[in-house]
């Protein structure tokens, strides 16, 4: 009778022994992997707090709007004594024609070529075509910086081009006699202007 007893009472034993083991060996696998992707994620994350910084430092040092705002401001600067200074730099250079510079140069192509250097700005090759353009103004409108043109035949053609300064009726220019400075309102001048047109803002 008493082993009939203890009969179920072992295998209930030993059943819920073995389902206790199994229960265990599965948690304990389990828990590798969670905590293998817990410690991952908290790696990551750690490399992502330290990383995000630096690379917001890098693209703010790279960024566009920075390179426009210094290239603004060097154009900002860019004034009408800069312009007279680069002009002043070529006086008693050798007129020859077709000449752009540096070191001699035609009436167009020391126009072109100071307007280019100081300004970023380009002029036409041609008196004729830096004529047509610009913006036209009156002759009590000009100002230095502008330019003042030249026909020999009424008008039909643009022949010569200078660039008119502070001073009184006072230009640059480059002709036979070479890059000088003189009046475009002296008789051999003013007979012959077609007009003046204004190339760009200067301070």
């Amino acid at each position: 009778m008493k082993t009939k007893t203890a009969l179920p009472i072992l295998l209930f034993f030993t059943a819920f022994l073995a389902l206790f083991l199994v229960q265990t060996h599965i948690s304990a696998d389990s828990i590798k992997p969670i905590q293998s992707i817990l410690a991952t994620t908290n790696h990551h994350d750690s490399i992502a707090k330290i990383s995000i910084p630096k690379k917001e430092q890098q693209i703010k040092a790279d960024s566009k709007p920075e390179k426009t705002a210094e290239v603004s401001a060097k154009k900002a600067t860019q004034k009408y004594s800069d312009l007279y200074q680069t002009l002043r730099q070529q006086l008693g250079k050798k007129y020859v024609w077709g000449a752009v510079g540096p070191d001699t140069f035609d009436c167009s192509g020391l126009t072109q070529y100071v307007f280019s250097k100081v300004l970023d700005k380009k002029l036409p090759r041609t008196a004729e075509a830096q004529y047509n353009a610009f913006d036209h103004v009156s002759h009590d409108k000009v100002k230095p910086g502008d330019l003042v043109f030249f026909s020999y035949n009424g008008g039909a053609t643009i022949d010569h081009v200078g660039i008119i300064v502070s001073g009184d009726n006072q230009m640059i220019d480059a002709q036979d006699r070479g890059v000088i400075k003189e009046s475009y309102m002296a008789s051999y001048w003013k007979s012959y202007i077609a007009g003046y047109a204004h190339v760009t803002n200067l301070d």
